[in-house]
């Protein structure tokens, strides 16, 4: 008698948090199952890969059995992994053809012991498994829907949805006219003001983290700061919606992203580069870094005069950039101080033109023509009159129309009228009395980018 090959078997299970409870849906019944599935069909067990509390539709990054079975497929382990059913193993189109990209590539299979009639081996198991796979993503989708649907009500209506544990800084759960809600905490609101105050003063990440650690919390990371500069919390909305008491205005919030995006960096030397961040290479369009040197102007005093330039990285530190010319940040200055005013009139100019222009695109292709090419992709994929390679194309080809198009969207008129009102001002006097460190905040809070000309004098600027 010839006794057939024993093959190396992997046994994959998984159980959602909702489904713990559920009789024949745990991690202990599926892998008993399982096992007895893998004797009976002369396999030998390699390895089990459980992922609990997750569901199928969860993140595939974020499922770490599967990243973990499929390193041991690489290395050549496994022959066929085995799995309860197939809303075990996925219920995500995209996902379940990226893995299954790896199992071909290595020549493992896959078998769903409970569904003998869904594989990849002949045309009726493939067009099983992609109905399978497209009615599960549509009933998760629904499932996730409905759950938007009911913590968007909430949100509307400024009902508190986690615990305080989740709290940013600054707030806590408390109680308004009998509702829970989000509060300001008067214990940590000084500190939040404060972080706020000081950050939009001296534009510097690093330096605002040392300050809150010298002055409030030894603790305070900067991944913490990272989070509280992009929470919408603080400007009094969720998703949104109105939601809670605010720190900041709209207006400020918003001029907060762009000074945390441009964030300043300090240098070793202690020079301050003004401009760091806001001036693109007129070459490769990279941003320009700030560089400089110092020289002795009195022997006898040791006095020395700092010079400051900007320059491409690209350039002269990757070697992938022509542009090896160094641009002299007191010219620059000079310019700026000399011409603010009539960079602005251009800009506005620029800016109208711009929105204009993005107003005759948003009536060429709308979101509704985009979401019906989708869902009649999505009708002939699944009866199988198209290919999955066609179809994955074609999908994030639409999915990623419909994402310039919003970007497209022409923008909310600005507000300007304390740039306007600065610049009748006599501003030149008074920005020769600021510090450096000050004239650099005021720059940044009034200028988004500048760009140069192929002689490396200033082409045009971009206000926030």
């Amino acid at each position: 008698m010839i006794l057939k090959k024993l093959k190396r078997c992997a046994i994959y299970i998984r159980v959602s948090t909702a489904e713990q409870m559920m009789h024949g849906k745990s991690l202990q019944a599926q892998q008993e199952y399982l096992e007895r599935y893998a004797a009976e069909h002369n396999m030998t067990i390699t390895g089990v890969y459980a992922d609990e509390g997750k569901t199928a539709r969860k993140e595939l990054k974020k499922r770490k059995a599967i990243h973990s079975l499929l390193e041991d497929v690489k290395a050549g382990k496994i022959d066929v992994i085995i799995f309860w059913r197939l809303d075990r193993w996925f219920r995500n189109l995209s996902d379940f053809y990226k893995v299954q990209d790896i199992l071909d590539e290595h020549d493992v299979r896959w078998i769903s012991v409970s569904e003998p009639g869904i594989n990849m081996e002949t045309r009726d198991g493939r067009l099983q498994l992609n109905v399978v796979l497209s009615i599960g993503q549509n009933e998760v989708d629904t499932t996730s829907e409905r759950i938007r649907f009911v913590n968007e009500a909430s949100i509307r209506q400024g009902k508190l949805i986690f615990g305080d544990a989740n709290m940013p800084l600054g707030y806590k759960s408390g109680t308004v006219d009998g509702r829970k809600c989000m509060i300001k905490d008067p214990d940590t609101e000084h500190m939040v003001e404060d972080l706020f105050r000081y950050f939009q003063k001296h534009q510097s990440k690093t330096g605002t983290v040392k300050y809150m650690q010298d002055k409030y919390d030894t603790d305070f990371s900067y991944s913490m700061l990272r989070t509280m500069l992009s929470s919408e919390f603080y400007k009094g909305t969720y998703r949104g919606f109105p939601y809670c008491p605010a720190y900041l205005t709209e207006q400020e919030w918003n001029k907060l992203q762009v000074i945390s995006r441009k964030n300043v960096k300090h240098t070793p030397s202690g020079r301050i580069y003004l401009f760091s961040g806001l001036i693109h290479c007129p070459v490769c369009g990279q941003k320009l870094a700030g560089t400089g040197c110092s020289s002795i102007i009195n022997r006898k005093t040791g006095e020395k005069r700092t010079y400051c330039y900007y320059r491409c990285n690209k350039a002269m530190v990757d070697r992938l950039c022509e542009n090896r010319h160094r641009v002299s940040q007191n010219l620059i200055e000079k310019y700026l101080l000399d011409n603010l005013s009539m960079e602005y009139k251009k800009y506005l100019i620029r800016y109208e033109r711009i929105q204009e222009q993005k107003r005759k695109v948003k009536n060429t292709r709308t979101p509704g023509k985009l979401q019906k090419e989708l869902e009649r992709l999505n009708f002939l994929f699944q009866k199988s009159r198209i290919e999955w390679d066609y179809y994955n194309k074609e999908y994030e080809r639409i999915e990623q129309e419909l994402k310039s198009l919003h970007e497209i969207h022409p923008e909310p008129q600005k507000d300007y009228s304390d740039l306007e009102e600065l610049l009748k001002t006599d501003f030149k006097s008074m920005y020769q009395k600021l510090t450096p460190e000050n004239q650099r905040s005021f720059w940044r809070s009034t200028i988004k980018e500048i760009y140069l000309k192929d002689d490396y004098t200033v082409n045009y600027v971009d206000f926030l």
